[in-house]
């Protein structure tokens, strides 16, 4: 197959989502193009991260200017001919629709919001109201769309009426901790144990929320480390909290943070299906995570990880979790588990796959096609 990926959101978890199809699709044989748009955020060495065989092609969707940016995602479609078109991210599957309309009737589009914009928590109605506007109106080219989460699923049925297969994230496994983890408690009464979130200093992440928190455990032996960068105020607040902000790192630095680490914590106000929460998983950490859509679909409150409704109860359960051995190592050990279990690469791949294949085949209700792919 020739297969298309246009990524809008070239950074944290979308980039490293599309790495993984790109790089598998590309080693099993396929023809494999990434139309890619730059952000402050995106990493360096942007090459390095893709397999040799995957070409890359810069198109800038945002800030560029909706005209010109339809019309260039246009002229590469009709370059590249592709049998199949995934579009990631809002910007991606809104300008990547337009371009494909009333043409390339053959081409399958699929569309991965990864969070769909109209589920964000810092917008008015009014602001929602014209997202869902513009998500109908790029709906008039058939698309399926490829939920990241049920509670993403449930949104765009909610508020669009379009049918969503859900195929949850995948991550590679990172190992376990090295120092500071739950599998390997401090020995000393004087070490620290090291509470850290990864991604950016941005309103959906919440970082006042973490900032609260971390003055609340000012006096405890916690260490709070936020793996990014991003908003200049928000990331005063941080270090005016005590926290440490790394700026932004490399995935191998960034996996250094998380195995050094004891705990995981995630403020997040809304999110699709976070990577970071699933990669802590995965590197034996238990999770303290807020109760917001993505990481409702992953954590199950006191048995994979805790979930917690506001700032004491996220300041409960950490000093609960940090001081008691037992529980954090067997939230731990259970958390590891189920992201072995839900968050293989085979299992994303034995998921998304027939979506390539097959396309529009699948049933139309909406609750059939959520319920074949679990």
């Amino acid at each position: 197959m020739r297969i298309v990926q246009v990524l809008e959101s070239s950074a944290t978890g979308t980039l490293s989502m599309v790495c993984l199809i790109a790089n598998r699709l590309a080693k099993e044989g396929h023809e494999v193009h990434v139309v890619y748009s730059l952000r402050d955020e995106t990493p360096r060495g942007l090459r390095m991260m893709f397999d040799d065989r995957v070409t890359l092609k810069h198109i800038q969707m945002k800030g560029a200017g909706l005209i010109f940016a339809i019309k260039r995602l246009r002229t590469a479609l009709k370059e590249i001919q592709p049998d199949v078109i995934h579009l990631h991210s809002s910007v991606a599957g809104f300008l990547g629709r337009l371009a494909a309309l009333f043409s390339f009737e053959r081409m399958i589009v699929l569309y991965s919001p990864h969070c769909i914009s109209f589920m964000r928590q810092d917008i008015s109605r009014m602001t929602r109201f014209a997202y869902i506007a513009l998500e109908r109106l790029a709906a008039v080219r058939k698309t399926l769309y490829v939920a990241c989460s049920e509670s993403e699923r449930h949104a765009v049925w909610a508020h669009l009426r379009q049918r969503a297969v859900v195929v949850e994230n995948a991550v590679p496994e990172i190992g376990e901790p090295e120092n500071h983890g739950s599998g390997r408690p401090c020995t000393t009464a004087s070490e620290h144990r090291y509470i850290v979130t990864v991604g950016g200093i941005r309103r959906q992440k919440n970082p006042e929320l973490f900032a609260r928190i971390a003055s609340a455990l000012g006096d405890s032996k916690l260490i709070f480390v936020w793996v990014g960068d991003g908003e200049e105020r928000l990331r005063q607040k941080l270090v005016d909290a005590g926290v440490r902000v790394t700026g932004w790192m490399t995935r191998e630095e960034v996996v250094k943070n998380i195995k050094q680490a004891s705990i995981y914590l995630s403020t997040a106000s809304w999110e699709g299906m976070p990577v970071s929460v699933i990669e802590a998983m995965f590197a034996g950490l238990p999770v303290i995570v807020s109760a917001c859509a993505g990481n409702v679909d992953i954590v199950r409150s006191g048995v994979t990880g805790v979930v917690f409704n506001n700032e004491a109860e996220a300041v409960q359960a950490i000093r609960h979790v940090a001081d008691n051995e037992t529980s954090r190592e067997s939230l731990a050990a259970r958390g590891a588990r189920e992201a072995r279990r839900r968050f293989s690469q085979e299992r994303f791949f034995n998921r998304l796959l027939p979506l390539y294949l097959d396309g529009f085949l699948a049933p139309r209700d909406e609750e059939a096609v959520s319920s074949r792919f679990r």
